[in-house]
């Protein structure tokens, strides 16, 4: 059963959690929260705020923590880094 849902708790949702992931557009947020609802709904599970929150929460947290390091950041590691086989660093050939 399709059930409708005030616009005013999605507002509420999406500032708060705005608030929490403030390095996401507040567009990207909404959009979240909004697909977080249909898809409870579309599960055919009691759709309440509180649940809303928890999912969407959940899912903008993996979209933060799957963001990769900044290349510069790799190239600094991976010259810093030890050796396979011998677990020392390598020694830079002379010229």
């Amino acid at each position: 059963m399709l059930q409708t849902f005030p616009v005013q708790d999605l507002r509420r949702i999406s500032a708060r959690l705005h608030d929490e992931f403030n390095g996401l557009s507040h567009r990207c947020v909404e959009q979240c929260v909004s697909d977080t609802w249909h898809c409870i709904e579309h599960l055919g599970i009691a759709v309440t705020p509180h649940l809303v929150e928890r999912v969407a929460r959940e899912h903008l947290e993996a979209m933060i923590n799957s963001v990769p390091p900044s290349q510069i950041t790799r190239k600094t590691t991976r010259r810093q880094s030890t050796t396979l086989f011998t677990g020392h660093r390598a020694v830079p050939q002379p010229h």
